[in-house]
C-alpha cells in the first residue's frame, strides 16, 4: 500500500504541471486544481486504509504541525466569518486555488507525504520532478520558435496560430500565463543547480554531467522565454540563498579536492546562465545581438545613408506595458485598495478569497485612469497583501510563521544534505519574490506545501516502510469494513470532483454554443450544467439568464408571445438566483442590469428596475466610473435629464479621460440647449 501511495505522489508532481483540456472554460488551472483533488482523494484514501489493514497509526509529529496548525485555524475563522462563505470555502471560480478546500487539500498531501514516504523515495521523486519539468520546459521552449503543441493537440496545426496571445514573445506552455510558467520554472532551476554540483562533487558517470547542464539550460532559457521579471528576480534572491545556505551547510568554503570540484561547477552554472541571457537578452538587459546592432547603429559613419524605415522593434515587455499603463503601477494601486480592505477587516479579513468582492468598496479612485480601469481584480497580485486583505492580521501572520518555521529548521539542519536543503529553501525563497508581484497557483500551492516535506525527510533518520506491519497480516471484519466505507467515501468525493467537471464543461459548451448563434442548444446546457453542479455555482444562473432573456427578445420579436413570456420568467429567475448565492459580487449586478434593460423591450417596467441594480451595485463600488456613467444614460431615458448631466459630469470627474462620457456629456447638453 505504501509503494502504491509513492507512486501516486509520482503521478501528482509528473501530470499535474502538464494537465489542461479544452473542454473547459478555463484551460488550465481549473483542471489542474480537479486533478489535484482527485489525486489528493485517493492518496489520503490509501493513507488511511494502510493505517487500517497494518492496525498502526501512520502519523507522525513534525516539526511544522504548530504552525500549519495555526494558519489552517485562520482561514477557518476567516471562511466562517467571510463576507461570502461559498467562495471561501471552493475558491473564486476562475481561479480556485485558495480557497479552504484547496488549503485542505494541500496540507492533506503533506501529512500524507510525511507519513508514507522516506528519505530513499525522495531522490526518485526529485527525480520525477525534474523530468516533469524538462517535458513543460521542453513544451514552452518550442512555442517560441513558433511550435506549439497544444494547437497541434487542438487544431492539428503545429502552429501557434491557436492562441490569441504572442506565445512566442513571451511562452506559457501548459500553464496559461507566462509568470505563472515562470514561478514554476524559478522552483525547478535551484534544484537543477543542485544535481549539477552533486554530479561533479561525486564524480558521477559522463552521461549525467552532460545531462543534467543540459536540463539546467532548457529550464532558464525556458524561464527567459517567459519575459517575467518577477520570476528572474525571484530567481537571483533565490540564488543568493542557495549560495549561503550551502556554504553554511558545508561549515564555510570546501577545501582541496572538494574545493576544485565546487569550482568547476560554479563555472559550468554561471557559465551556461550567463550564455543564454547573452543570446537571449532578459527582460532587464538585451541580447549581445541587440546590443551589437545598437552599437552599430551609434557608430560615426563616413556617409549619410538615405532614410530607411525601421523594422518594428518586438516589445519584450508585458501587454500592460505594450498596449497600455506599466504594470508596475496597477500594482501599487491595487496594493493601497488591498491595505484599505485590511482597514476595515483588520482581524480575520473580508473572507478567504473574496478579494474580488471587497476590493470595489476601497478602489482607489485612481483606479479609473489605467488602461484595465473596467476589469476585474479577483487578486491582489500580492500574496502577502491579498492574505492580509481577505485573512486579516491573524491570517498573514499565521502564513508568516508558517514560512519563518520552514527556514528555521531547514537551516539549523542544513549539514544533512548542505546542496539539497540549500535547492529547497533557495526555490522557496524564488516562489515568495514571485508571489510578492503576483499570486500562487496549483502547482506552485502543491510545491509550497511539499517542500517543508522534502526538507524534513532529508534529514530523517526513521524509515516508513511496511516492515513492522508484515508481522500481523491478518485482518478482522471490522478492517475489511472499515476499508471499504474508506473506499466508498474516496470514490463519493472523487465523484463530485468529476460533477464539477463536467458542469464546467457544460458551462463552456453553452459559452461557445451562444457565441456561435445557437442560443436555444446553449439554454438546454447550462441547465444541465446547473443541475449537476455539486456546488451550485452563480456563474451558471448568470449565463443561464442571459441566454434565457436573449432568447426571450427573439421570440417576442418573432411574436410568439408565450415562449418570450416563459423565457422571461427563467431570465428573471435565474437571475434572482444568481444575487441570492451571491449578493457582493459586482459583476452579478452588472449582470442583471443587463438582463434586465434587454427584456425592457418586452416589459418596459423593467428599465426602471435596471437603475435601482445600478445604485445597488454603486454601493459595492463607489468608484467605478462605468456605473454612474451607465445610471446616467438610464437617468437620461427615463427622462429625468437633470439628474442625467450630473452623472454624466460626476462620471467624468472621477475619470477625466472618459471620452465615451464626454461625448455623451456634449450630446446631451446639444440636445437640452436645442430643445430649449
Amino acid at each position: 500500500m505504501r509503494k502504491l501511495i509513492v507512486f501516486f505522489f509520482h503521478l501528482l508532481v509528473l501530470f499535474v504541471p502538464l494537465f489542461f483540456l479544452t473542454a473547459n472554460d478555463e484551460l488550465f488551472e481549473f483542471n489542474k486544481i480537479i486533478l489535484t483533488y482527485v489525486l489528493t482523494s485517493l492518496i489520503v484514501a490509501m493513507w488511511i486504509i494502510r493505517t487500517i489493514v497494518d492496525n498502526r497509526f501512520y502519523f507522525r509529529r513534525t516539526p511544522f504541525d504548530l504552525p500549519i496548525a495555526l494558519f489552517y485555524v485562520s482561514q477557518l475563522i476567516s471562511t466562517v466569518f467571510s463576507i461570502h462563505p461559498h467562495t471561501s470555502v471552493f475558491g473564486y471560480y476562475s481561479r480556485f486555488n485558495g480557497g479552504l478546500l484547496s488549503i485542505s487539500a494541500y496540507i492533506l498531501l503533506f501529512y500524507a507525504f510525511i507519513n508514507n514516504l522516506n528519505k530513499k523515495d525522495i531522490f526518485q521523486l526529485v527525480n520525477t520532478f525534474l523530468f516533469a519539468g524538462a517535458l513543460s520546459a521542453g513544451y514552452a521552449f518550442l512555442e517560441h520558435f513558433g511550435h506549439s503543441p497544444s494547437c497541434f493537440f487542438i487544431t492539428g496545426n503545429f502552429d501557434a496560430t491557436c492562441w490569441i496571445q504572442d506565445v512566442k514573445t513571451r511562452v506559457f506552455g501548459t500553464f496559461g500565463q507566462p509568470n505563472w510558467l515562470a514561478a514554476y520554472l524559478i522552483m525547478l532551476i535551484p534544484l537543477a543547480v543542485s544535481r549539477v554540483f552533486l554530479v561533479f562533487e561525486k564524480k558521477k558517470v559522463l552521461f549525467l554531467k552532460i545531462w543534467t547542464p543540459l536540463l539546467l539550460a532548457l529550464f532558464t532559457s525556458t524561464l527567459l522565454f517567459t519575459q517575467s521579471r518577477s520570476g528572474l528576480l525571484g530567481l537571483a534572491i533565490g540564488g543568493v540563498v542557495f549560495v549561503v545556505v550551502a556554504l553554511a551547510g558545508k561549515r564555510g568554503l570546501p577545501t582541496g579536492s572538494l574545493l576544485r570540484q565546487w569550482l568547476v561547477s560554479l563555472g559550468v552554472v554561471v557559465g551556461i546562465v550567463a550564455l543564454l541571457m547573452l543570446m537571449f537578452g532578459t527582460p532587464y538587459t538585451p541580447s549581445a545581438a541587440n546590443l551589437f546592432k545598437s552599437l552599430q547603429e551609434k557608430a560615426p559613419s563616413d556617409s549619410v545613408p538615405a532614410a530607411v524605415p525601421s523594422a518594428p522593434v518586438q516589445p519584450s515587455g508585458t501587454q500592460l506595458e505594450v498596449g497600455g499603463t506599466e504594470s508596475g503601477a496597477i500594482r501599487k494601486i491595487v496594493w493601497k485598495g488591498a491595505i484599505a480592505v485590511w482597514k476595515r477587516y483588520p482581524i480575520f479579513g473580508s473572507g478567504v478569497e473574496t478579494f474580488a468582492y471587497s476590493y470595489y468598496k476601497d478602489r482607489p479612485m485612481e483606479h479609473n485612469n489605467v488602461s484595465e480601469w473596467d476589469f476585474l481584480y479577483n487578486k491582489a497580485h500580492n500574496e502577502f497583501l491579498n492574505y492580509l486583505a481577505t485573512t486579516g492580521a491573524v491570517g498573514l501572520t499565521a502564513y508568516l510563521l508558517m514560512i519563518a518555521w520552514v527556514y528555521w529548521w531547514g537551516i539549523k539542519h542544513a549539514h544533512t544534505a548542505p546542496l539539497e536543503t540549500a535547492a529547497w529553501l533557495s526555490a522557496y525563497t524564488a516562489l515568495h519574490v514571485s508571489n510578492f508581484f503576483g499570486f500562487s497557483t496549483v502547482v506552485v500551492s502543491t510545491l509550497f506545501y511539499l517542500i517543508p516535506g522534502f526538507i524534513f525527510l532529508i534529514d530523517d533518520v526513521e524509515v516508513a516502510d511496511d516492515k513492522k506491519s508484515r508481522k500481523n497480516p491478518s485482518l478482522s471484519a471490522w478492517s475489511v469494513i472499515a476499508a471499504c466505507v474508506v473506499s466508498l467515501i474516496s470514490l463519493y468525493a472523487m465523484s463530485v470532483f468529476m460533477n464539477m467537471w463536467r458542469s464546467d464543461a457544460k458551462y463552456a459548451q453553452a459559452k461557445q454554443l451562444e457565441g456561435a448563434g445557437q442560443g436555444v442548444e446553449a439554454l438546454q446546457a447550462l441547465q444541465e450544467a446547473v443541475r449537476i453542479s455539486p456546488t451550485s455555482e452563480a456563474v451558471f444562473d448568470e449565463e443561464l439568464a442571459h441566454v434565457a432573456s436573449q432568447l426571450s427578445t427573439s421570440a417576442f420579436q418573432q411574436n410568439e408571445s408565450t415562449t418570450a413570456a416563459q423565457l422571461g420568467e427563467l431570465a428573471i429567475r435565474s437571475s434572482d438566483t444568481m444575487l441570492k448565492k451571491n449578493p457582493v459580487h459586482l459583476n452579478f449586478y452588472k449582470s442583471r442590469a443587463r438582463v434586465l434593460i434587454t427584456l425592457s423591450t418586452i416589459a418596459p417596467d423593467l428599465f426602471k428596475e435596471s437603475l435601482a441594480v445600478l445604485t445597488a451595485a454603486q454601493e459595492l463600488a463607489p468608484t467605478d466610473a462605468k456605473l454612474v456613467y451607465n445610471r446616467a444614460l438610464i437617468m437620461e431615458q427615463l427622462g429625468d435629464r437633470d439628474a442625467a448631466l450630473m452623472l454624466m459630469k460626476r462620471a467624468i470627474q472621477m475619470k477625466p479621460n472618459y471620452t465615451g462620457a464626454k461625448d455623451q456629456l456634449d450630446r446631451m447638453e446639444q440636445k437640452t440647449a436645442t430643445q430649449r
